[in-house]
């Protein structure tokens, strides 16, 4: 399989129809199962400015952030990377 993830940091899905739902659901639940260095895990929608962004906490929870519309601004500390939806819808 050449579509495996080895120790990501930070996963970015880009939403679709066919997808979505294994997206939100069953590969965000094997991700936080199977990958323990993953620190962050954003949903970024198509059809409009909006990112739905989860980080691991120190207890193992996960903290939700949702952002929409493109005056957001939010930065993803483990990686130091501050972004503002905008440039990514641009």
């Amino acid at each position: 399989h050449q579509d495996i993830i080895l120790n990501p940091k930070v996963v970015i899905e880009v939403l679709s129809e066919s997808t979505e739902y294994f997206d939100r659901h069953k590969k965000f639940s094997r991700y936080r199962m199977f990958n323990p260095t993953l620190t962050d895990y954003l949903l970024v929608s198509q059809d409009l400015p909006e990112i739905e962004y989860y980080a691991r906490q120190s207890d193992e929870s996960w903290k939700y952030n949702h952002y929409l519309g493109l005056d957001q601004i939010f930065t993803i500390e483990s990686i130091e990377c501050t972004l503002s939806l905008m440039e990514i819808y641009d």
